[in-house]
């Protein structure tokens, strides 16, 4: 199958392609800069330049596609106003501009990657049928979702959805969190007794191939490990491995004081995840806890890689 990846080069997305490209699918990687283009080539893509806000890009770029995929993001770091509205642009126009580059090019698939934490704080397990909460920045992920489903259409644009948990791995927020509990600047909202759903990145990227393969049309799919881990013990955890001392507590208006609110939340938020309709498709994570998974990550950082 030939698939676009929209996002190829950022965290999620690269993953994406590496696993594709390694399942023996022809992947298009949507790239802005030659940087970018030489991040896709070296997950196994063949890099297209282009720009997910550009529908007559999207369409060049995805010619001959049968599948398109939705892991394009935008941080928003440098100006909250500014960096929440280009974010919102990227993910939930993004979505539209895919919706309509698939009827252009004739692709028959849609994946939209998105997130769990728009099911916010959880007592009890979270499953495809827990109901949608999103707040702050994972409201983008819901409209995104919701974009894409207005152009679903049985037959002629089957769209799915993945949500994964806390995925973690050489990038991201994780490697900003390493080098924080390193430098002894990291603060645990709250007590930590709130449990993560982590995902290791390639056992994520795995998650989206199966997906894009055999997911049915207008399902959504939620990607996890098998054993959630109260984020206490994730930071100590880490800590011990980088032989610092363990992360200090911070009161949720601290972090709110810092992050902003929604994001504090997020972070504090109780999610137990329930991977069990995504192993329905035969998938598995090589890495079922994050004890396992963490650790050669944590090496891959020390290296510098």
């Amino acid at each position: 199958m030939r698939v676009l990846v929209a996002g190829a080069s950022g965290f999620l997305g690269a993953a994406a392609v590496r696993a594709l490209a390694s399942g023996g699918h022809d992947v298009v990687g949507l790239a802005r800069s030659p940087e970018k283009a030489e991040v896709v080539r070296g997950a196994g893509g063949a890099p297209a330049q282009g720009d997910i806000l550009s529908i007559p890009s999207l369409v060049e770029a995805a010619r001959g596609c049968e599948a398109l995929v939705h892991a394009a993001a935008s941080v928003t770091t440098v100006s909250r106003e500014v960096g929440q509205s280009m974010a919102a642009k990227v993910r939930v126009d993004g979505a539209y501009n895919l919706v309509a580059t698939a009827k252009q090019v004739g692709a028959r698939r849609l994946l939209v990657v998105s997130g769990t934490w728009l099911h916010g704080d959880r007592k009890e397990t979270i499953t495809e049928a827990t109901p949608a909460t999103p707040t702050g920045t994972s409201m983008f992920n819901w409209q995104a979702e919701r974009a894409a489903m207005d152009g679903h259409k049985p037959g002629v644009l089957d769209v799915v959805v993945i949500r994964p948990g806390m995925v973690y791995g050489n990038g991201g927020w994780f490697r900003e969190m390493v080098e924080e509990i390193r430098d002894g600047r990291y603060r645990v909202p709250g007590d930590g007794a709130n449990h993560w759903s982590p995902l290791h990145i390639d056992d994520c990227g795995e998650a989206i191939r199966a997906v894009v393969e055999r997911g049915r049309a207008g399902e959504v799919y939620l990607a996890a490990d098998d054993h959630p881990v109260a984020l206490r013990a994730l930071v100590d955890g880490i800590a011990d491995s980088l032989r610092v001392a363990h992360p200090m507590s911070q009161s949720l208006a601290q972090a709110a004081t810092g992050l902003g609110e929604a994001t504090a939340r997020h972070l504090a938020a109780n999610q137990v995840v329930s991977n069990a309709k995504l192993k329905g498709l035969g998938w598995q994570p090589r890495f079922p806890d994050s004890g396992a998974g963490v650790s050669p990550i944590l090496a891959q950082l020390a290296e510098g890689r």
